[in-house]
This record gives structure tokens, sequence and C-alpha cells, in this order.
């Protein structure tokens, strides 16, 4: 078989394997078993937008002095003032970058005698699979190796922590200090204060009572809902965390037998209208002791999941009617000092928040 015959079958199939394999981003997803991106996928917050610099939302700040009156009643002075301009909403937009990423996909240059078809579907798989890993790990603790200090990455050049390349992350979100920039938009008590996120400081390091962790958890959930759709309904922590809260709400008399008797038995735990899970990527840091950034504490994490969202960019490459996340750039080359060859292939995306509201929440302060 003539070399370019052999390089032009793995760059056939290698296409159609990435569009078979990234088109139904659900499957995929599932088969992957990442938890916060099976999360997303279940509420349908994973959404293909088209290829763009960055996804803009529209933010209120604020809302305009509502005149209240009579109809029909020709006495009495108009109170003009509360309509002037001022006193107007104003319509702005809260920016995400879009953020790409590349990687090669390797093959031996002889591949397995027989049919290599269900090779390269598996080599492609395995790719797609650990794209998404990264893509979790990138998320929840801003870098992708899944050890190490987590990192605050903005959402826009001008955010504080940006990194070029890279998404926003979850410690972006939770950060309350209004000296920092998130997608664009500056906060404070007086002037867009509903883009602030909730944060609290527990005065108990341990809470490893019902009644601690009811008290922050209470607290928590409600300074930060709008509304019953706009408010925290996923709650993430570490496992060291998680398991303090099972061993509370199971030392609770109140529970009854049929419940206690699955309790901690799925991954999640329902818990005032909201789920607390957690996730094997999430760690005691420094980053998340918010005030002093000092202290190594367990991140106890309420997120909207109602508002955040991922966008990727539909790449694609053998049919219109297919259009996958992940996209094979150019064919299929040759290593110019190895012997096998390569596939380059690139994918697009970002988180973003629709909600109009950062209606997420973090306790600082839990040791344990």
């Amino acid at each position: 078989m003539a070399v370019n015959d052999y390089t032009q079958k793995i760059d056939t199939l290698t296409t159609v394997a990435i569009d078979e394999a990234t088109r139904d981003l659900a499957n995929l997803v599932t088969e992957g078993g990442e938890k916060m991106l099976k999360k997303m996928q279940s509420k349908g917050r994973i959404f293909v937008v088209n290829d763009a610099e960055k996804v803009k939302h529209p933010v209120l700040f604020g809302s305009g002095d509502t005149l209240y009156f009579d109809p029909d009643n020709l006495s009495g002075a108009t109170d003009t003032d509360a309509l002037n301009s001022a006193a107007n909403e104003i319509l702005g937009f809260a920016q995400f970058m879009m953020c790409s990423g590349t990687r090669n996909i390797n093959y031996p240059q002889a591949m397995p005698a027989g049919n290599f078809i269900p090779y390269i579907s598996s080599t492609i798989k395995m790719h797609m699979m650990d794209i998404l890993n990264k893509e979790e790990k990138l998320f929840l603790r801003g870098e992708d190796s899944g050890s190490g200090t987590e990192a605050v990455k903005g959402c826009l050049a001008s955010d504080t922590g940006y990194a070029a390349g890279n998404p926003f992350s979850l410690p972006a979100l939770i950060q309350n200090d209004s000296a920092n920039r998130f997608a664009g938009i500056e906060w404070n008590d007086t002037d867009m204060a509903h883009w602030r996120p909730g944060h609290q400081v527990t005065a108990a390091a341990d809470l490893n009572s019902i009644a601690l962790w009811g008290a922050e958890l209470d607290e928590a959930i409600q300074n930060a809902s709008y509304s019953e759709t706009e408010r925290p309904d996923w709650i993430l922590t570490t496992q060291t965390a998680y398991t303090e809260l099972l061993a509370a709400l199971r030392a609770a008399s109140v529970i009854n037998d049929g419940v206690l008797a699955n309790l901690g038995t799925t991954s999640e735990v329902p818990y005032a209208g909201s789920m607390v899970d957690w996730s094997r990527y999430l760690d005691a840091d420094g980053l998340y002791d918010i005030s002093g950034g000092v202290a190594a504490d367990h991140p106890i994490l309420g997120i909207n999941t109602n508002s955040l969202r991922l966008n990727v960019v539909a790449g694609g490459g053998v049919a219109e009617e297919k259009l996958g996340f992940v996209q094979k750039i150019g064919s299929t080359q040759t290593h110019s000092d190895r012997t096998n060859l390569f596939d380059r292939v690139q994918y697009k995306r970002c988180w973003s928040l629709d909600g109009g509201r950062r209606s997420c929440f973090s306790i600082e302060g839990v040791t344990f």
C-alpha cells in the first residue's frame, strides 16, 4: 500500500471517528464519568454556539425608580425627579472569552494487523475523554493536572487572574473582593452589588454537627438566592467535608430509617432544596481562605447550575450535519524525527453565566 493511500485512510477514519465521538456530547460526557460536566449535561446547560471571540450575556445594573399614581387624577404634582435619566436602568453585558485548546493524536506508522478501524475509534474516544477530564479540572481547579494549588482564572482579559487560552475557573466565580473584576464588570456594595457572590466566614472550623452545618448552609443559601430558580442548587465540596456532613446527618435523630439506610449511598445528598456533592478535584487550599489567603480551608461552594453554562463551538469535518465539539486541523502528518503519524485537533469553548447575577456562595473557615 502506498504511503499516501495509507495516510489518507487514517485521515478519513480519524475525521469520521472524531465526528462520531463528539457530535453527541451527552453520551460522551456520561461515558467519561466527569461529575461537573455530567451535572451540566443533565441540566441541559451545554450549548453549541457560533464561533466568536466572546460570549456575551445581558446584565441589568440596578433598576430605575417607579412612579405610582392614580389614573384620571388631574390634581396633585407629579414627582418628575423619580423618572429622570439618572434613575433609568442601565443594561450592560458580562463578557466571557472563547478559548481554544489543541493537541496531537499519535498513531504508530504500522497499525495492528487486521481491521484497524476499531483501533482508531478507540484511540479517538480515549483522547476525547481525556480532553473532558482536563476540562473538568480546568474549571474546578484552574489547572488541568489535578494536583498543586488551585488558581483563579478570569473570564476576560481585563479580569483579575485572567490567563490567555484558559476558560474561567470555579475559584474565580466565588471570589468576593470588589477589587476583582469578573466578566469585565466591577462591583461594590452600592453599584452592581448583585454581581457579588455570597461569602461568609464560619466561627466553627469543624462543622461536626447538623446544627453547625445547618446554620452555615441555611444562611449561605438564603443570601445567594434571588428567586426559586436563581439560587444555588448544587453545593460542591471536598470528600473530607462531604464525609463530615454525612456523619452529622446520620447522627441527627430526626432522620427516619428509610432515608438513613440510603444516606450517602448515592453521590449526592439533598439539603434545603439543593444537592450536596463532592469532587475528587477539590482540595483544602489557601485560595478558599478568601479573607486572609493563609489557612488551607475546605471549599464549601454553592453553584447555580441554572445560570452556569458551558459553550462549545461546533467543529465537524465530514458533513455539515455532523458538527462535533473537536475539529481536525489539516491532514494526517508524519513526525519528522519519529516513526509515527499524527493528526492535529483543536476545540473552542468557554464557561459563562447567563442569569445576570452570581447567585453562588462560598463558606470560609472550614478546616476540620
